[in-house]
């Protein structure tokens, strides 16, 4: 399929808009300016009408009209128009030397501009080429009630005035060609400027594509670009996360399943050799069985953490008490609790705190949560669970410890699947990094949602939400 450019289509676009406008404008313009044009060659024709008018009103008061055939002969010149004086009987008495002196003892042709200018009416008309005029011609009629003359006539080529006209359209049109290049050219540079950020993330999407995550896309303006420029480099940076926490999740995972079996296969190889006394081989088996049980934690984990993100949790609702879920998920951490000298204080909002859900997946969201408190609170540190009632008739439960804390940094990737922050890689080398992904996934099959709060060597407040039971 042949590759079609977005700067062209930009341009084309650009320019058909800017076509379209220019011969619009144009026609409009050409309208309005030729008939602004020949009103003002009318108006011009009629001033040297009244002049000429006053020039034989006074010559004829005082006698001397020897000198009106010069008179008429410079303004013939002048206004390039024949110059005619009719009387009231419509017969030419004067003609300007430049029309046919023919003419003069004949009758007007245009009698019923004669009858307009008797009655004291400035006239005009552009008429047709007849036998006197051979060009269509603009006639415009000045009244001159001076002894038996009718009027004064002065007759204008039309052809002679188009020609004008047709000049100036053609510097017009130059004009436009003129400002038409520099449309196309500016469109160009515009299209180009405009699509440029498209090219650059087109380029950059296929190096991300082809597993160089580490690519970003600059940021050179404040508008729509410019945000989708953002949202770009935060995906390149979702993806480049991405793959850490799976390149992570491989490592930690390969190590978690390497161990227990390095270690399985070693007692097992040492009990069937005779290498462990016979005494002794309930010891280890009891050591294999642990690290059988370890594996089947892992794996359940991650299965469960399939499942939920393929939206395959079924929900097992009821009505429970949690503050029972909650004392015996702190119940079954007493060995935690002994070996870090730690207390977790509970707080209820009620005696009895009656929520609606699955029973076992809230259980083991608590279970989590309070584990991830007690692995990451100091010797000797305090965990404070909290319920409060809302009114929205939810509960929500916090769970905070006084441990190390989560960088913000972290806090952002904290619930996503595989990942293990700094902090826990140096303090639980068993951990895959699923618990929290599986606590997050949990409450969301129950349309219920958990944040984080947490400040660098203080301590982090884990808070969720559950519905509470109708009765």
């Amino acid at each position: 399929m042949r590759k079609e450019s977005i700067v062209k289509k930009q341009m084309l676009q650009y320019i058909t808009t800017i076509l379209i406008c220019v011969l619009i404008l144009g026609g409009i313009l050409s309208v309005v300016y030729t008939q602004h044009y020949m009103k003002e060659k009318r108006n011009e024709l009629i001033q040297q009408g009244r002049k000429i008018s006053i020039a034989f009103t006074n010559a004829y008061r005082t006698g001397n009209l020897s000198n009106l055939s010069y008179e008429l002969q410079v303004l013939e010149e002048y206004m390039g128009a024949g110059i005619l004086m009719v009387n009231a009987d419509g017969v030419v008495v004067l003609a300007s030397p430049g029309l046919d002196e023919m003419m003069i003892g004949q009758s007007f042709a245009f009698q019923d501009l004669v009858e307009g200018v008797k009655e004291g009416n400035i006239v005009s008309s552009e008429r047709k080429a007849t036998t006197i005029f051979d060009v269509p011609t603009l006639v415009v009629g000045y009244p001159l009630s001076v002894g038996k003359m009718a009027g004064i006539f002065m007759c204008r080529s039309m052809p002679e005035m188009e020609q004008s006209l047709y000049q100036m359209y053609q510097v017009g049109v130059a004009s436009i060609f003129v400002v038409f290049l520099f449309a196309i050219l500016f469109s160009y540079l515009t299209s180009r400027k405009m699509t440029r950020p498209i090219k650059e993330m087109n380029d950059a999407a296929k190096v991300i594509a082809s597993g160089n995550f580490e690519h970003r896309v600059e940021i050179t303006s404040n508008d729509e670009f410019g945000e989708l420029a953002k949202s770009f480099n935060h995906m390149a940076e979702s993806l480049q996360n991405n793959d850490k926490t799976r390149r992570d999740f491989i490592a930690n995972v390969s190590h978690d399943l390497r161990s227990p079996l390095t270690s399985m296969q070693g007692f097992l190889t040492a009990m069937l050799d005779g290498t462990v006394p016979l005494e002794k081989q309930e010891k280890y088996l009891h050591i294999v069985l642990e690290e059988t049980l370890r594996l089947s934690r892992l794996t359940e984990g991650i299965v469960d953490l399939s499942r939920a993100e393929s939206s395959k949790i079924i929900l097992d609702e009821s009505d429970f008490d949690l503050n029972e879920q909650i004392r015996a998920n702190i119940n079954l951490l007493e060995p935690q609790l002994n070996e870090k000298n730690a207390v977790i204080k509970a707080i209820f909002a009620d005696q009895i705190t009656m929520v609606h859900g699955d029973i076992d997946k809230i259980s083991r969201v608590i279970q989590n949560l309070l584990s991830n408190a007690v692995k990451f609170s100091p010797t000797g540190g305090l965990i404070e669970v909290e319920t409060t009632k809302t009114d929205r008739k939810k509960v929500l439960v916090s769970i905070k410890d006084h441990g190390i804390g989560i960088s913000p940094e972290d806090q952002k990737y904290i619930f996503d699947r595989f990942y293990k922050a700094d902090r826990t890689r140096n303090q639980d080398m068993q951990g895959s990094g699923i618990g929290l992904a599986i606590v997050r996934e949990f409450l969301q099959a129950h349309n219920e949602g958990i944040t984080v709060k947490s400040t660098k060597g203080e301590g982090s407040t884990f808070v969720f939400s559950l519905k509470m039971s109708e009765e």
